[in-house]
């Protein structure tokens, strides 16, 4: 079942406080709907009713998809920072429901999920864009580093690669560059890199997922619910005021 509720919103721009209808929780098989607004970004994006600043509630929110078997957390960006200690939410919700407190029949459904924490909605977008294609997101990840060390894009965790479009032949990655082709960013750079879409073929991605070279970081992006590459760009221990319900 899809739960949704009402919601304050405090306005960044004014401080209106905004009442709003969000996700808590969304049972993909039955919004399709809603998950299509969610992989083409319109989905929960308002307006402030004071000065019409636009804005999007960004979770947190539950994506459960029993018939292909997704559980993913979905929690805002901006408690990213803190990913070490929340990434394991998402595993904690899926116990409860489906193994500690759940009947025999759900039990007996539990084994094969795949089980996610992503921070944000393009986040979330992205990992149904890949799961619907038939990647595996672990070796997607290790295949962005690789690209973005092979052409001299930017690493850094602002400008994070991301999955705009994926079918079951390629993945069309959103890369960033800056002028003069350096790789990382500069403490004084102040403007804001050129995005540009580098499309990745199918026999890439499990080629870099394959060769030795790149085996620990393929087990590193693997070690917890949290596969993203903000796993090796952010500490991850940051302290956060609350955690999200």
């Amino acid at each position: 079942m899809s739960v949704f509720r009402p919601e304050i919103i405090v306005c960044p721009r004014c401080g209106h406080r905004n009442e709003e209808t969000v996700a808590v929780s969304l049972n993909g098989p039955r919004v399709p709907a809603v998950i299509d607004a969610i992989v083409d970004g319109t989905f929960q994006c308002f307006e402030c009713r004071a000065c019409g600043l636009p804005y999007r509630a960004d979770g947190p929110v539950i994506y459960i998809d029993f018939d292909r078997k997704r559980w993913i957390g979905e929690i805002p960006t901006s408690m990213e920072r803190s990913w070490a200690l929340l990434e394991q939410q998402s595993l904690d919700s899926f116990r409860r429901a489906l193994i500690d407190l759940a009947p025999a029949y759900l039990r007996s459904e539990a084994d094969g999920f795949a089980i996610r924490t992503v921070f944000g909605l393009d986040a979330l977008a992205e990992k149904i864009r890949l799961f619907d294609a038939g990647f595996d997101d672990r070796q997607v990840e290790v295949a962005k580093l690789a690209v973005l060390v092979q052409i001299g894009a930017v690493i850094a965790p602002a400008w994070r690669p991301r999955v705009v479009a994926a079918d079951s032949e390629s993945i069309s990655l959103l890369v960033w560059r800056r002028e003069g082709g350096a790789d990382t960013l500069d403490p004084d750079f102040a403007g804001e890199p050129e995005a540009e879409t580098v499309r990745v073929p199918a026999e890439e991605i499990a080629r870099v997922a394959g060769d030795p070279a790149w085996a620990a970081t393929l087990v590193e992006l693997s070690i917890g619910p949290y596969v993203d590459l903000g796993r090796l760009l952010l500490d991850g221990r940051v302290p956060f005021a609350a955690a999200p319900a």
